[in-house]
């Protein structure tokens, strides 16, 4: 790890730091889950999150930003995530390559990659973050 950079793991610190204005990290792991009653239940103007599932195994979030919000340039050095957007468009560089992700498309990132998402268009868009809550992101 360079001088530059650090680690965070307290998911609800990261994504605060990440400018997510409301997140909800603690009603999870019903057994049955409807997306569109969290959708429709949820604003659509301005940033939240929304845990589904949390287990010792995995950690499932909905992740809804505006256009221009995102996260910080990171990575993981133990750990590969991946996520399916439900709506909207993304930005997302990995390795200084910048991609156009929409809805519909599933990305991953392996680990150790540097990656930094970023919501773009004129809507909000939703993102479902599927990784485990305790792992470290390196900020570089």
């Amino acid at each position: 790890m360079s001088k530059e950079e650090h680690i965070e793991v307290d998911v609800p610190s990261i994504l605060a730091n990440d400018g997510v204005l409301e997140n909800d990290l603690f009603d999870s792991n019903k057994e049955i889950t409807n997306l569109p009653e969290i959708l429709n239940a949820k604003a659509s103007d301005s940033s939240w999150s929304k845990r589904v599932i949390d287990t010792d195994s995995n950690s499932m979030t909905l992740i809804a930003q505006m256009p221009g919000e995102g996260n910080r340039r990171h990575y993981h050095p133990d750990w590969n995530e991946w996520w399916y957007i439900v709506q909207g468009e993304w930005e997302w560089e990995i390795d200084g390559e910048t991609k156009r992700i929409k809805a519909g498309d599933i990305v991953i990132v392996e680990k150790r990659r540097v990656h930094m998402i970023t919501a773009v268009g004129d809507k909000m868009a939703i993102r479902m973050a599927v990784s485990r809550a305790d792992v470290e992101h390196i900020y570089v």
